[in-house]
């Protein structure tokens, strides 16, 4: 009789083991299939070309390490529904998305999403450590909610997201987390929040509005929001914009390129006349705050911006130790452009302090670098003179 060693066994469910892994089940959801009592799917593939769910009743769908495969179109506009205070759950998992029908549209805002957030329980929206791509861009969006049915509690982390015509709108959503996610070449908005005590740290977009429209971070009619520890680069639009928004503190983010402001802090409607982007985005939407009050700014770095922070009509303003590097041909235009008389338009209770400026270096063969070894004081009003 042939003996069979330990090794052999082992090796034969390892085989097993991986050949389950590699063979997961697909799953073919239909069109509208409603999850009405919890429901979870691990290691399969889910195929959603020509199906969607919808969540009722206050039922969970959880999916967990499985492959999305999905069509939306203006038949099929969105894949997943959270309504009816139900929950969605998705983790580890890898989704693909393809638009169907939808022209490319990169000045108009999205009409369709992989996920929209109707009613949901608190707490109940939990995106974790998901890869999401959209093949077709400027077509449809990730994750949208509804602006008259507030939601609260969603955290959307360690997500990787890319190609889609608008990332998270979080719309009405308060106690919101978006931590440690990375954005690359999504057009339009990309994290927008319209909200109370939520948290957008350890971010990385990069080239938001894919070269056509759209901001890094939009905060809008909220109250108590931290920004701080993002890493933004090349907004094709802005890089933080704020309007009508109370007690925020942006810190220690980093903005790289762009061509408009890093940062700007507003208030509406002066400003948004004629923002095509902000006019879409807030519309039939009514203002809670008159203006942006209590806006904390400290120690960011702005490399390279078109402009560094700009501000209009704000009450208590506080921007200290922050860094800007940009670089001008002649001192009369690193005057203007840094001067803060022409950046800072009818801000009161300005605090302006420890702010520093340097003169990036020449790219040019011999180019001039005589005035980029100092760091001088950007001055609250004047502009900066080397």
């Amino acid at each position: 009789m042939k003996l069979i060693s330990k090794r052999n066994v082992y090796s034969s469910l390892a085989l097993l083991m991986l050949a389950k892994i590699g063979f997961a089940e697909t799953i073919v959801i239909y069109p509208n299939t409603v999850i009405s009592y919890p429901k979870t799917y691990n290691n399969v593939t889910l195929d959603l070309t020509n199906g969607s769910f919808i969540i009722k009743n206050g039922a969970s769908l959880t999916i967990t390490n499985s492959n999305l495969i999905g069509t939306i179109s203006p038949t099929n506009p969105v894949l997943i529904t959270v309504d009816g205070g139900g929950s969605l759950v998705m983790d580890n998992d890898q989704v693909n998305v393809t638009s169907n029908n939808i022209p490319a549209h990169p000045k108009t805002q999205s009409l369709q999403y992989v996920i929209q957030v109707a009613t949901a329980a608190a707490g109940g929206v939990k995106l974790m450590n998901n890869a999401f791509s959209m093949a077709e861009p400027f077509t449809a969006g990730l994750l949208i909610t509804t602006s008259s049915i507030p939601t609260s509690g969603i955290q959307l982390t360690n997500n990787n997201i890319t190609g889609f015509h608008g990332v998270f709108y979080l719309i009405a959503s308060d106690n919101a987390t978006v931590h440690n996610n990375t954005l690359i070449q999504n057009s339009y908005g990309n994290v927008v929040v319209v909200g109370n005590n939520d948290l957008i740290t350890g971010n990385t977009i990069k080239f938001s509005g894919n070269d056509h429209l759209g901001n890094s971070i939009d905060v809008i009619d909220s109250d108590t929001v931290t920004i701080s520890n993002n890493l933004l680069l090349t907004p094709t639009c802005h890089g933080i914009y704020v309007m009508n928004s109370d007690n925020l503190t942006i810190d220690s983010n980093q903005v790289f390129g762009g061509i408009t402001y890093a940062m700007n802090i507003y208030s509406f409607p002066e400003t948004a006349v004629g923002d095509e982007y902000i006019t879409q985005l807030m519309s039939n939407h009514t203002f809670k705050n008159s203006i942006s009050t209590n806006v904390t700014i400290t120690n960011n770095f702005m490399s390279q911006n078109r402009y560094g922070i700009a501000a209009s009509d704000v009450n208590t303003l506080t921007v200290q130790n922050n860094y800007f590097i940009q670089r001008f041909t002649d001192n009369a235009s690193r005057k203007f452009w840094t001067n803060n008389n022409i950046l800072l338009k009818n801000v009161t209770n300005l605090t302006w302090g420890n702010n520093l400026y340097k003169e990036a270096f020449s790219q040019d063969i011999n180019g001039d670098n005589s005035k980029s070894f100092q760091i001088v004081t950007f001055p609250q009003s004047g502009g900066v003179s080397i």
